[in-house]
């Protein structure tokens, strides 16, 4: 159970950020505003062209921004990061 009374402030239109990885670890990446993560996942799946992406959600207080991992890794960043799934099932 939780106390939902341990809110401190909500956040009604989320920011998403999708970073797509080629094969040699480069990026392209987008910022998505305005949209339900149901939006974003289908629009992920039309622009992906086979390549992974990793997901996050964005929040920002004043020149502090903030990513926190929805789905996916990011190829670069070093081993020990990633999630155990993921360092469990990639060379």
């Amino acid at each position: 159970m939780i106390d939902p009374r341990d809110q401190t402030f909500e956040f009604e239109a989320p920011r998403y950020r999708v970073f797509f990885w080629d094969e040699n670890g480069c990026s392209d990446e987008w910022e998505l505003c305005e949209a339900d993560l149901d939006e974003v996942l289908y629009w992920i799946g039309g622009q992906s062209a086979g390549r992974s992406h990793s997901l996050w959600v964005v929040t920002s207080e004043g020149h502090n921004v903030t990513h926190t991992r929805l789905r996916g890794i990011d190829p670069p960043a070093p081993r020990s990061t990633w999630p155990a799934w993921a360092r469990e099932t990639r060379a």
